[in-house]
């Protein structure tokens, strides 16, 4: 008997077998259970999170003997010939092998025949965002008004490739990625009831690297049982997924706090030379200091932190090593060297780079090296000053008597920040364009045409040309605004609250006096070495 997978043999067969998607199956059933059938889904989300599997609980749903139901049988026939995949009345389509007019056409005079045998005729449309122009506007006016016996399910993971003129005829169920605990949990009852043995640390490896989809990590499970003989250990799931161990990340993060470019150039070839992908090796690097920038953010953050209970504490020690600002540029760097190895003929020079950047800013030329030597600097500077001195012990004030009678009133212990006049935010301006061109280039490109207007107490109003209504909306989103506002304060050493306008009326262009078509004419002929003056009159 041919061996079955266990992503297959333990596909869920209820609504309430789905793991991590309980406002999509809390919402289908309450519809179920009250008739409200639509016409036309759209089950949209990453891969491997239960899409297909749920669009053919539906389909048991509709066409079970008890229903429609919310909670189909799987005893009577309809339910088994759906689970099966025996069903005449239950079609799925692969819309990337099917993705023609055509195949299109062929189901618009398909839909009009009534079921073989069962209540409904579904139709599950997977990969949907594949169909060609001409299928979509073929399918437009089936889905908006099929046969009453017919149901769509149209299934993608990029559901922004889809016109809205089909978005808007279907009812959307948006499938996210599976939390790493409920992974685990799923693999560890899979592992209990199939008789294998396996370390919890090897689980939420498993888990970590599905990336939020159980069908992955499930897959994964079933490789490791069948090529591991006896219990599963973390190693076993490290050798067979390229993955980098915990030590060679711990070794990396203390080389980069060291500034021991040597030592993070051996741990790249170490990494390379042992097979593993350095484009894996990356994406493993930015988790990592992902989750020290979290941790190092607040220690409340750790429930975002996919690692085990040891291991976050490991993490937090670590993460005391760092200013949020190096693990901001550390994350920057290690993020752009993974999107440029993905398509590099050497990644491991992507890699070697990346670690000694990130080890020595020195020997980055570019503005986040710069970023990084200022950074560094600082830190020195820290570690090298002396404490202050304790301030001296005041004498308590006598009953009937006020401080202010004695001396000067005590400044508080508070920072002051600066005054600033008009002319200190236009000249500060280009360093405000900088810090955030330094922090994020999307933001940058926005707030280029953007001139200080006005300064008003402690909101700067940025006034953009006429035009520059999308430029303007688009600042005004907390993630720019926030990244802009930080660098205002940065640059000024004052916190300013930002207002975007944009002018009323385009800038009147420079008066110019009238050409002479024949003078023009000449000068590009004769060349731009020709200086032509008009005619004087001449003297009477």
């Amino acid at each position: 008997m041919a061996h079955l997978s266990l992503y297959r043999k333990w596909r869920p067969q209820s609504f309430g077998d789905v793991v991590g998607q309980e406002p999509v199956t809390r919402t289908l059933r309450g519809a179920l259970a009250t008739g409200r059938i639509s016409h036309a889904y759209l089950f949209s989300g990453h891969r491997g999170t239960g899409k297909t599997t749920t669009a053919r609980i539906l389909a048991k749903a509709l066409n079970c003997e008890q229903g429609p139901t919310p909670d189909p049988c799987n005893r009577c026939a309809a339910c088994r010939a759906i689970a099966e995949g025996s069903s005449l009345d239950v079609i799925e389509l692969d819309a990337a092998s099917n993705r023609g007019i055509d195949e299109i056409r062929e189901i618009r005079e398909r839909v009009r025949l009534a079921p073989a045998a069962s209540r409904y005729k579904v139709y599950i449309l997977d990969e949907a965002h594949m169909l060609t122009t001409e299928a979509e506007n073929a399918l437009l006016k089936t889905l908006e008004e099929p046969p009453p016996h017919v149901v769509f399910v149209l299934v993608t993971t990029e559901p922004h490739r889809l016109p809205t003129t089909i978005l808007s005829r279907c009812q959307r169920f948006e499938f996210r990625r599976i939390p790493t605990p409920l992974v685990v949990e799923r693999l560890s009852r899979i592992a209990q009831e199939e008789g294998l043995q396996i370390t919890p640390g090897a689980l939420h490896l498993i888990a970590r690297s599905a990336d939020g989809a159980l069908r992955d990590a499930e897959s994964v499970l079933d490789q490791l049982a069948s090529s591991v003989e006896g219990p599963i250990h973390e190693a076993d799931v490290v050798r067979l997924l390229g993955l980098l161990e915990d030590e060679l990340v711990d070794a990396v993060t203390e080389a980069v706090q060291n500034s021991d470019a040597p030592a993070a150039l051996r741990l790249a070839a170490r990494v390379a030379e042992s097979g593993r992908d350095p484009r894996a090796v990356l994406r493993r690097l930015v988790s990592h200091f992902r989750d020290l920038l979290l941790l190092r953010t607040s220690p409340d953050l750790r429930d975002l932190v996919d690692a085990p209970g040891d291991r976050v504490a490991r993490l937090l020690q670590q993460a005391q090593g760092f200013p949020p600002e190096e693990l901001l540029r550390a994350i920057s760097l290690l993020a752009a060297a993974e999107s440029e190895a993905r398509w590099s003929t050497q990644p491991r020079l992507n890699l070697e780079l990346a670690l000694l950047r990130l080890a020595r800013p020195d020997a980055d030329p570019t503005l986040e090296g710069l970023r990084g030597r200022v950074l560094r600097l600082e830190r020195m500077l820290q570690a090298t000053e002396p404490e202050p001195p304790a301030p001296p012990a005041q004498a308590p004030v006598p009953a009937g008597r006020t401080a202010e009678a004695d001396g000067p009133a005590i400044q508080s212990a508070l920072p002051v920040e600066p005054e600033l006049d008009w002319d200190s935010v236009v000249a500060r301006w280009p360093r405000v364009l900088e810090e955030v061109k330094a922090r994020r280039a999307y933001t940058f490109a926005l707030l280029a045409d953007g001139k200080p207007a006005a300064l008003d107490a402690d909101e700067l109003v940025v006034e953009f040309p006429a035009g520059g209504e999308f430029a303007a909306g688009t600042l005004q989103d907390s993630r720019h605004r926030i990244l802009v506002e930080q660098a205002l304060q940065q640059a000024l050493g004052r916190r300013l609250r930002l207002r975007f306008v944009v002018a009323d009326t385009p800038p009147s262009p420079p008066h110019e006096p009238p050409r002479d078509p024949l003078v023009e004419q000449a000068a590009h002929l004769l060349g731009p070495a020709v200086a032509f003056r008009p005619l004087e009159a001449p003297e009477e």
